[in-house]
């Protein structure tokens, strides 16, 4: 089983980082999770976004999301499943081999 990386994705800074960074461990043979939490749900809308659920299993913490006004849940490449609570978070920092927050 290929090990995995975890990425928690807090801010709305790092979208370079977090494609960069997700397209290299994939490349390496990873499996890549990523998490897009508090102002971190902005990103969503980065056009950037539809590289990552290419190369990785995206989640969205859906209270961030809503709180940040957004009320549809249609993203590129996303389903309703993918929108989830904190508790995501936390299975996914316990079970990835490496986990990184940014």
């Amino acid at each position: 089983m290929a090990e995995t990386l975890g990425v928690c994705v807090a801010t709305r800074h790092n979208m370079r980082h977090v494609v960069g960074l997700s397209t290299a461990a994939k490349a390496a043979g990873k499996q890549v999770e990523i998490l897009f939490t508090g102002e971190g749900v902005l990103l969503t809308q980065d056009p950037a976004f539809d590289a990552l659920v290419q190369v990785a299993a995206v989640k969205v913490c859906e209270v961030s999301y809503l709180s940040f006004g957004f009320t549809d849940k249609e993203i590129h490449g996303l389903k309703d499943r993918d929108f989830v609570t904190q508790a995501r978070n936390a299975e996914m920092a316990e079970r990835c081999h490496r986990y990184v927050i940014l």
